[in-house]
């Protein structure tokens, strides 16, 4: 059981190593454009830039996922894009910071709906936790893509 669990690891390490630089958008409309990515890739990619946020500071981003939203008990309200994996079972969240503002529920998407997030990569600590968000971010649902292609 345990050199598996070493391999597991050590395939996983290797894996997200090699994540570096996501596929620049074919316009270049974008520092990285995770929209083209599987599973697997965007769960590395994600990793990375949780691990290793100062490399993707102040980098513009374009991610797909669905829509989650969050109050904490101080009554922050946060919003994110939530990236599942191919397994399911380690999905990831990248909060955003809307450009404009908006109120929530009447002017964002239903939890859980597919959306796509661009902005400013950032992140930020909190209760001694470094926290990944977009900032100044625009949000489109599938049907504002379906009205734009």
């Amino acid at each position: 059981m345990k050199k598996a669990f070493t391999a597991m690891a050590a395939a996983i390490l290797l894996f997200t190593a090699g994540c570096g630089k996501a596929p620049e958008s074919q316009s270049g409309e974008f520092d990285y454009d995770l929209t083209g990515l599987n599973a697997n890739m965007m769960y590395g990619q994600i990793y990375d830039m949780t691990v290793n946020p100062d490399k993707y500071k102040g980098k513009s981003m374009k991610m797909t996922g669905n829509f989650a939203y969050f109050k904490d008990p101080a009554q922050k309200e946060y919003f994110s894009v939530f990236i599942p994996d191919a397994a399911a079972c380690c999905s990831q969240g990248v909060e955003f910071v809307l450009k404009e503002e908006r109120t929530y529920p009447e002017d964002y998407p239903e939890i859980g709906d597919p959306i796509t997030v661009t902005g400013i990569f950032d992140a930020y600590d909190e209760y001694g936790i470094t926290y990944c968000r977009l900032l100044d971010a625009e949000l489109f649902t599938e049907s504002d893509e379906s009205t734009t292609t």
